[in-house]
């Protein structure tokens, strides 16, 4: 049995409220934008309501705007979905969840949403997306001149390893998170240490070394393709170009 919500009917579908992340505003946002001939001169009544899918993680968010005749308050809503047999549809809502609409507000007043990371790994997510309408912080312990070279040159071996098709095959996904896991490590007992960027680069050879390398290795042979080979090198990441270095140093050994 097909269910309403927010303005929207939907079968087979299950819908677990969550609390909104700062991408699913700026993708609700998004959504909004084209309904007004600038942003400045739009308003949040000048649409009822809206939703924005974000497929990766697997969520749709709503907003619905306030409305005096039906008595609803407006608001901005996230849930994970779920498919579910037809006449299985449910909604499981969380009242704990701040769902203001608020932070659509301070957008279209032309302020950015400040992102504060949890942690390392959630800044180079963040980061990585480039959304122009947020303000990305780094983490407390991470947001010192150090700490921000660092956090530069990890972004870089992320944007790197998802530039490249290869690292999306599972040994190519291992290999990454090795990789990212080890440097992750490395570069906080540099910080603790009071260390430096330069110690951090020198610590990621010792990383590299130490991973296996023979899966990433072949799996960059049976591709068998040269513009993996373009589209990768050459790489600011040491990871990438260790990986290709290794396959190549493999291709010499076969011939």
């Amino acid at each position: 049995m097909a269910i309403r919500l927010h303005s929207f009917v939907s079968s087979g579908k299950r819908y677990i409220q969550i609390e909104s992340q700062p991408h699913h505003i700026t993708g609700i946002f998004r959504t909004l934008i084209p309904f007004s001939k600038t942003v400045h001169d739009y308003t949040l009544k000048d649409v009822e309501s809206a939703y924005f899918r974000c497929e990766e993680d697997g969520t749709i968010t709503f907003y619905q705007a306030e409305s005096i005749d039906i008595d609803h308050l407006g608001g901005i809503w996230t849930y994970l979905i779920y498919e579910c047999p037809e006449g299985e549809e449910k909604v499981f809502p969380d009242s704990s969840i701040d769902t203001s609409a608020n932070p659509l507000k301070q957008l279209f007043a032309g302020y950015k949403i400040v992102q504060t990371s949890v942690d390392i790994k959630d800044y180079l997510k963040y980061q990585y997306i480039q959304d122009e309408y947020l303000d990305v912080q780094l983490p407390s312990d991470w947001n010192t001149s150090e700490g921000r070279k660092i956090a530069n040159l990890l972004l870089e071996e992320f944007q790197a390893f998802k530039s490249s098709d290869v690292f999306a095959e599972r040994a190519g996904k291992e290999y990454m998170r090795a990789v990212l896991n080890g440097f992750i490590q490395v570069a906080q007992e540099v910080l603790e240490n009071s260390g430096n960027f330069k110690d951090f680069e020198s610590a990621q050879y010792d990383v590299l070394s130490k991973i296996r390398i023979d899966d990433m290795a072949n799996l960059i042979l049976e591709y068998n393709d040269y513009r993996i080979w373009q589209t990768a090198l050459p790489s600011k990441s040491k990871a990438v170009e260790y990986a290709f270095s290794t396959a190549l140093r493999l291709i010499c050994r076969i011939k």
